[in-house]
């Protein structure tokens, strides 16, 4: 069950008090492990500047953290940051009234020169900012240069068709082609959207908002897709729950993965532009324009934190400037997009190099774009074909699917 249908089963939906006084948890929450050292800093510097003790609290993984925010929410107990994602699921957030409007302090960045109006536009709801931004990361594929250089391929791929011969040439050298996993409750989803927009984007689009059904022919041809995929053994096992393990060691060559990784892999060994280095994912139908899926990740304020301790403003503000943008880049190699601050990588910057030349259709993130209420159960049913990619199981997945997104939009 979502934390929206917890909070409605429970009546709380449209009765949180966000004006209500409570022992508040001077705390940012977050399921950002892999970011430990630069979200350290963060609340390092947000307590400095606010004059309060912010502590970094940790929970792993996805899911159970978002169990913990279920609870939260619906005892109306919620901390005073807690890092999230944007879209639908940021929306959802802000319907129950918890967040914090932040509209004075990006208008602030903005006249800093810190961030630009687009950049607020992708935390905010309605025309108002609610979160401060944590990372902006470009999905892109990374892949192992070694293995490359064994397998004979000089140059990444620019169409589907040479991704797909590479993937052969990887195979024939000893690797597996592309490290896929299932962990932390949110990964199968990857996978699924990005065979989905390589065909039709449009289609991409619609299954966010409910006008184009989880069975029909742009989910059945990326379920074809993928099926062939697996039978040629291009993925690694999904059952392994060390998301970067088969790509740090060298068994797969290929991680289709938000940038935001390349601090992790670093942090494993793996030197930036040399051990390792990025391409914008080709389309699978030639005909179609590329796209890039652009993933912005906020932290939320909690509104109740805000107006009973004004100085937590000033932990805002710090947060949203450029010496924060520096830790989290220095510390954790994630980008939080402050234009002041200094990309953390060669690959970051690289990406951001690739987006500007290639001009792709940016799109945002399925697992931020789809409701909430729907989201968890469609990524098991994604994670039972990765489990079993029969032709039967990717029918009963597709069945299941399109139930769920039916009964929810029906009810709309």
């Amino acid at each position: 069950m979502s934390y929206l249908k917890t909070i409605a089963a429970l009546g709380l939906l449209t009765t949180v008090s966000v004006g209500s006084v409570f022992a508040q948890d001077l705390s940012i929450y977050s399921d950002k492990t892999p970011w430990n050292a630069g979200m350290t800093g963060v609340a390092a510097d947000a307590s400095t500047a606010s004059g309060q003790s912010i502590k970094l609290q940790e929970i792993t993984p996805t899911d159970k953290y978002q169990a913990f925010m279920q609870t939260s929410i619906a005892g109306n107990n919620v901390p005073a940051f807690f890092t999230w994602w944007n879209g639908q699921q940021l929306s959802d957030v802000v319907a129950t009234g918890i967040a914090a409007d932040l509209t004075p302090y990006w208008d602030k960045a903005i006249a800093d020169g810190d961030f630009t109006a687009a950049q607020r536009d992708l935390v905010s709801v309605d025309g108002k900012p609610y979160g401060v931004l944590l990372n902006v990361a470009n999905w892109v594929v990374f892949y192992n240069t070694a293995a490359f250089e064994k397998a004979g391929i000089a140059a990444p791929p620019t169409t589907w068709a040479e991704l797909m011969a590479d993937a052969d040439k990887l195979k024939a050298a000893g690797y597996t082609p592309f490290n896929a996993p299932t962990s932390g409750g949110w990964m199968p989803f990857i996978w699924f959207s990005q065979l989905v927009l390589g065909n039709d984007p449009d289609a991409f689009v619609g299954l966010t908002d409910g006008s184009v059904p989880y069975d029909g022919p742009a989910v059945k041809k990326a379920f074809e897709i993928w099926g062939d995929m697996y039978s040629k053994g291009y993925f690694t096992d999904p059952r392994e729950q060390d998301d970067s393990k088969f790509f740090a060691n060298g068994t797969a060559a290929m991680f289709l993965i938000g940038d935001w990784h390349s601090g992790q892999f670093a942090d494993l060994g793996m030197k930036p532009g040399v051990d390792f280095k990025t391409f914008l994912m080709p389309s699978v139908d030639p005909a179609v324009p590329q796209s890039v899926i652009v993933e912005a990740s906020p932290i939320v304020v909690s509104k109740a934190a805000l107006d009973a301790n004004p100085d937590l403003g000033k932990a805002v503000q710090a947060m949203m400037g450029a010496d924060v943008s520096n830790v989290l880049g220095s510390q954790s190699q994630v980008y939080n997009g402050n234009l002041k601050g200094t990309p953390p990588n060669d690959i970051i910057k690289a990406d951001n190099d690739l987006v500007a030349a290639a001009k792709p259709r940016a799109l945002v993130r399925w697992w931020e774009a789809v409701p909430s209420q729907i989201q968890g159960d469609l990524v098991a049913a994604m994670g039972a074909f990765m489990l079993d990619p029969t032709p039967e199981t990717a029918a009963k997945s597709m069945s299941t699917m399109q139930a769920i997104n039916a009964d929810y939009w029906a009810n709309k």
